[in-house]
C-alpha cells in the first residue's frame, strides 16, 4: 500500500507580541501546545512521534504561504503514527499578531439645534428648532444616557462692547460647557469639543441653551448646535 503524508494547515492566531512560545499561554512548551491543537482537529496527541520547526526558506512542496510576514509565522512538522500504523505528517502554521481587531463600538451621535432670530440686549434662553423658547424646565428631553461632546455657535448681529457666553444647561443648571463670541471677533463664531463623560446625562434630563450677555451690547441671529453622543 502506498503511503502518503497528509497535510493539514492549522492557522493559530495568537494574541501576543514577540515569540510564539513566550506570550501565548503555553509556558514555553511548544510540543504540548501543538498537540492540544491537533487533538482538536481529531488527531491523538499521544500518537505524535516528533515535532520539528521548519525552516521557512526550505518549505516542502505541500506548503505554500504568500504575503505573510515571516517574522510572525512559525511552521512545525508533526510526525505521528496513524491508527493503521502508518507514519504520517501534519504541518501546523502558527501566526502571531500584536492584537486582534476589535469589534467597532457603535456610537449614536446626534445634533440638536437652538437659535434666536431676534435682536437682544439682555441674557435669555435660546429657542428650540421648533421655535419654542427653552428654559430651566423646557428643552430637549434625552431618551438615552450619554454625553455632551460638542457645541458650535454663530451670531449675525453683535454691536457694542463685550461678549456673549452661550452655555449648555442641564435640568436648569449650567454645565460649564460653552461658546464665547466677542464683538471684537472677525468671525462671530466659536466651537468646542470635549471627551465623552466630561458632561454626561441620563434619560429624562432636559437640555437647553442660555445666552449670557457680558457687557453693553446687542446680539441676535444666533444659531447653536449641540452634539450629543450616546
Amino acid at each position: 500500500m502506498k503511503k502518503e503524508a497528509s497535510v493539514f494547515l492549522i492557522l493559530l492566531v495568537l494574541v501576543s507580541a514577540g515569540a510564539f512560545a513566550q506570550n501565548s499561554g503555553i509556558s514555553g512548551n511548544i510540543d504540548n501546545y501543538v498537540k492540544n491543537f491537533i487533538e482538536k482537529g481529531g488527531l491523538n496527541g499521544s500518537s505524535v512521534d516528533q515535532i520539528t520547526e521548519i525552516d521557512q526558506s526550505l518549505l516542502p512542496d505541500d506548503v505554500e504561504i504568500k504575503e505573510v510576514d515571516k517574522n510572525k509565522v512559525g511552521i512545525y512538522e508533526v510526525n505521528y503514527t496513524g491508527d493503521s500504523g502508518d507514519k504520517e505528517s501534519v504541518y501546523v502554521i502558527m501566526y502571531s499578531t500584536p492584537k486582534l481587531k476589535q469589534k467597532a463600538e457603535t456610537k449614536n451621535v446626534q445634533i440638536v439645534v437652538f437659535g434666536s432670530s431676534t435682536s437682544n440686549n439682555e441674557s435669555k434662553f435660546l429657542d428650540s428648532s421648533t421655535g419654542v423658547q427653552t428654559g430651566e424646565n423646557t428643552g430637549y428631553v434625552m431618551l438615552h444616557s450619554g454625553s455632551l461632546t460638542g457645541i458650535s455657535s454663530s451670531s449675525g448681529i453683535l454691536e457694542g462692547d463685550g461678549q456673549i457666553a452661550i452655555k449648555i444647561y442641564k435640568n436648569g443648571e449650567d454645565t460649564g460647557f460653552e461658546n464665547l463670541i466677542s464683538f471684537e471677533d472677525d468671525k462671530k463664531i466659536d466651537y468646542d469639543l470635549q471627551s465623552e463623560g466630561a458632561v454626561s446625562y441620563v434619560a429624562g434630563d432636559i437640555i437647553s441653551v442660555y445666552v449670557e450677555q457680558q457687557g453693553n451690547l446687542k446680539w441676535g441671529n444666533v444659531i447653536t448646535s449641540v452634539e450629543i453622543t450616546s
